[in-house]
């Protein structure tokens, strides 16, 4: 296998670096500086991989940008800055890739603070919300669903510890959405390559919550595949029921704030929304009704079941919440940006009303059938499980056993928001459940924030200003799990705080709890407690 031939190509390349005896200075903030040159020839090449290019960056810091590629057709973007902190850590991308997107570097500039850092376009270029390179195409299929990941690690560790002189002494990686779902592969199926992970709002499911539950959801807001301008809950319906839910459960955690602590805490009955006799305002018809009860209730398909979308989302100043990822309408001519931090495509994408949308009917033609012209047009899932067995080794991760991860010192924090209208809080909660159940003690390495108010990835209405490479290197230093994290408030643009103060989030199953009289945006007015 490849990804088996070049990790062995390194072994001798690593012998030699162990015989190294320059070594990192004890601080934390010292540096090292590059023994190697930023051009082609100066960047070591190894089996079954190649440089394209090595250029000299001065701003915002001072870095050598080097392109490769792996194997066929993965393409990889390295940045190694001129003054290195002896650490390493790769991005995760978003949707289906096709692109150099960096998590680490967009969201944390971490290039100027001297990490060397990494991403990969996955073995393809194209919109991230387009799979038409993987039709009928399996070793793209494989590179997208985790070999990629996994060798530009390897090559990138590799090129490190040749361009300094000296191996990175702590690797992180951080992913949120598709990023997210790699950083649980990588700490699966890869489990000596990385210290800490972070996985985001995790794309771990592509068969069953992005093909299956998304397709489920397609059919119930827009029933004809052919007429995607407007849904059974158009924005004036969602208006309402948004309104509705916030009004009956916004105030149960102590705060009227357009914030929902627990969503579970949420019994609000959307059948008390149904327009009655020659009532036409502010109320809901029957098809809304039971469209609102299916997207928020667990759904059956195909012999198997994922959950609903928590309350809260609903609201149309959501930024991520419905209208972008579940109802929404097709506008010619109109962006889409469903990922924040992603690089504006270059490429053509097909008319799409919603982002899940989109994703569903990408991941049935060209994953799924392998038929450009498939629809779910009275589709009834009655052959869904077979292929999602065939595509789930590759695609999916899903193992909860993460004991070879763990025993070589491994933490992973998973995170999502409780307002993500895409990637459900649910389904990354029965994720972590399921690895518990496998064994109690993960909880030793393995911690889960669910964040109040916080859409996909970041933004909402919630603190979302935690820094989750910080609090990794706390509990990797320290050997002490965070049971909470401080969450102030951030501007969306510049990621830094914005003057309101913060909150604090909290490992699952405790949930953030206020006091009832203290300064909302204060963090000591806040404590965790479990429900």
């Amino acid at each position: 296998m490849k990804v088996q031939s070049i990790a062995a190509g390194f072994g001798a390349h690593k012998m030699r670096l162990m015989a190294v005896t320059t070594a990192l200075a004890a601080s934390a903030t010292a540096s090292v500086a590059s023994t190697g040159e930023c051009n082609v020839a100066g960047i070591p090449s190894f089996p079954d991989m190649s440089v394209i290019s090595a250029d000299a960056v001065s701003e915002p810091a001072a870095y050598c940008r080097v392109i490769g590629r792996i194997g066929t057709e993965t393409e990889f973007e390295l940045l190694l800055p001129d003054e290195w902190n002896g650490k390493f850590i790769m991005g995760g991308s978003g949707g289906f890739a096709g692109n150099f997107d960096n998590m680490a570097n967009d969201a944390f500039n971490v290039v100027t603070d001297g990490w060397a850092t990494v991403s990969t376009d996955t073995g393809h270029k194209g919109s991230n919300i387009v799979a038409s390179w993987a039709l009928n195409n399996l070793e793209r299929q494989v590179s997208f669903g985790f070999q990629a990941v996994h060798r530009t690690a390897v090559t990138s560790k590799a090129i490190i510890a040749d361009f300094y002189g000296t191996e990175s002494q702590r690797n992180i990686f951080l992913g949120c959405s598709r990023g997210g779902g790699q950083a649980m592969m990588v700490a699966q199926r890869s489990p000596d390559v990385f210290d800490g992970i972070y996985a985001g709002a995790p794309a771990y499911s592509w068969t069953k919550e992005m093909a299956g539950r998304w397709t489920h959801d397609a059919q119930i807001m827009y029933p004809d595949p052919n007429q995607i301008t407007t849904p059974v809950i158009d924005a004036d319906a969602l208006a309402i029921l948004g309104g509705g839910i916030m009004e009956h459960c916004d105030a149960l955690d102590g705060l009227k704030d357009g914030i929902l602590n627990d969503p579970r805490q949420c019994d609000f009955d959307v059948a008390s929304l149904t327009c009655g006799e020659g009532e036409t305002n502010q109320c809901l018809s029957p098809e809304q009704v039971a469209a609102a009860k299916a997207i928020h209730g667990e759904a059956e398909f195909g012999g198997i079941s994922w959950p609903g979308t928590p309350m809260g989302v609903e609201l149309p100043g959501n930024p991520l919440g419905w209208l972008i990822w579940i109802s929404g309408g097709y506008v010619e001519g109109a962006e889409m940006d469903f990922h924040p931090g992603s690089e504006q495509s270059a490429f053509e994408e097909p008319p799409i009303p919603n982002a899940t949308w989109g994703f569903a009917t990408q991941m049935m033609k060209y994953f799924f059938y392998n038929d450009p012209d498939w629809t779910y047009e009275g589709y009834d899932f009655s052959d869904y499980a077979h292929h999602a067995e065939r595509l789930s080794s590759s695609v999916d991760a899903d193992n909860p056993d993460l004991s070879e991860f763990r025993a070589n010192g491994g933490k992973l924090i998973l995170d999502n928001g409780w307002m993500d209208g895409s990637l459900t809080a649910y389904g990354t909660i029965n994720y972590y459940e399921s690895v518990l159940a496998l064994d109690p003690t993960a909880r030793d390495d393995v911690r889960l924030f669910v964040r109040p108010g916080v859409t996909h990835c970041s933004g909402g209405p919630g603190p979302d200003g935690t820094n989750y490479i910080a609090a990794l290197e706390e509990w990797l230093d320290t050997g002490v799990a965070p049971d909470q994290l401080d969450a102030p408030f951030v501007d969306p643009r510049t990621r830094q705080p914005d003057g309101r103060g913060g909150r604090i989030i909290c490992a699952h199953p405790s949930v953030v709890t206020y006091d009832g009289s203290g300064d909302p945006n204060s963090p000591e007015s806040f404590r965790c407690e479990v429900p």
